[in-house]
């Protein structure tokens, strides 16, 4: 078998000991659709991370067996193409009970926050310059604030008992009823969460029904000096709304490391305006991007992609 590994650097050696046990493999660096369309046309196992876009175009060109990404949200295959061309996409997705032990994107969601709350950007920035004005950075603490999970999943609740740890009171929505959960809580609607918290963390998957479902209609229940953090997906966020509630100091900020479109993000709204305005702090997609995470997550789409070839051979 043959596997292109594109957009990652490298995975680690015991990985690659484990993966020329069932295949050949090469690093591909691809940059347009048609290296893109000619890796997957060659290759039986196309290992990417978030890096291109596998549209149902490219995915009805494609050749390959299986599609493997160590990513949980997918929004960036096609997976209906896969699944009429008999495809295998092999990922983290639904996979509860690994997952709960990666929490590399929880962590960069506190770390967001604060780095927002804290103008740590500005001065380490300012510092740089061989500057050393304190006065210029006075900030906030999250102590005895209110903090509101939008989607009590599996990070929502990581991130509600860090919040909890830092002695905030933890509000939570989520759709599902079933949820339940003693040191939070619960109120019926997102509009109801964004009347009585601080900081909005966004922790949801997206799907048809959660695409701009945070949008004018939710954020204007917000306090005027609230904080909003989106670890997810861009795609959740009514980005224009956003940006129109930064522009007239509606919201105290915005902390986000996911944006709609990305990577190609160059001339998005946002960026343009963060380039201005200290009120907005945007990393490039890195919440799990952590050494710790890549390894543990490699290794098990490894032993899913194995045991799949395993079970056809």
């Amino acid at each position: 078998m043959k596997t292109i590994i594109s957009g990652i650097d490298k995975i680690s050696t015991k990985n690659e000991l484990f993966l020329k046990r069932f295949s050949d493999f090469e690093y591909r660096t691809i940059t347009n659709t048609t290296a893109l369309i000619n890796a997957l046309e060659e290759c039986d196992i196309f290992w990417f991370r978030l890096n291109h876009k596998l549209t149902k175009e490219i995915i009805q060109k494609a050749n390959c067996k299986y599609i493997v990404c160590a990513v949980t949200g997918l929004d960036h295959i096609d997976l209906e193409s896969c699944k009429q061309k008999n495809t295998v996409v092999v990922s983290l997705f639904s996979e509860s009970e690994f997952l709960k032990e990666i929490r590399a994107t929880a962590e960069h969601t506190l770390g967001l926050l604060l780095s927002l709350i804290r103008k740590l950007n500005e001065a380490a920035l300012h510092t740089q310059k061989g500057n050393w004005n304190r006065n210029l950075f006075l900030g906030n603490e999250l102590y005895l604030k209110k903090a509101g999970i939008y989607g009590l999943g599996r990070l929502g609740k990581i991130v509600a008992s860090y919040y909890h740890a830092l002695g905030m009171d933890v509000y939570f929505y989520d759709i599902d009823k079933s949820i339940e959960e003693s040191k939070y809580k619960r109120v019926e609607s997102p509009e109801e969460l964004c009347k009585v918290v601080d900081i909005l963390s966004i922790h949801l998957p997206l799907d048809d029904s959660t695409k701009n479902c945070i949008d004018i209609r939710v954020l204007q229940n917000l306090p005027a000096n609230a904080i909003v953090v989106n670890t997810s997906r861009g795609g959740v966020m009514n980005e224009t709304d956003m940006l129109q509630l930064l522009q007239n100091g509606r919201i105290g900020g915005y902390a986000t490391d996911v944006l709609k479109g990305e990577p190609n993000i160059k001339s998005h709204p946002l960026i343009i305006y963060s380039k201005e305005n200290s009120n907005i702090l945007i990393t490039p997609h890195i919440g799990g991007y952590t050494m710790e995470s890549i390894e543990k997550t490699e290794r098990f789409v490894l032993d899913k992609l194995f045991t799949l070839i395993n079970q056809e051979s």
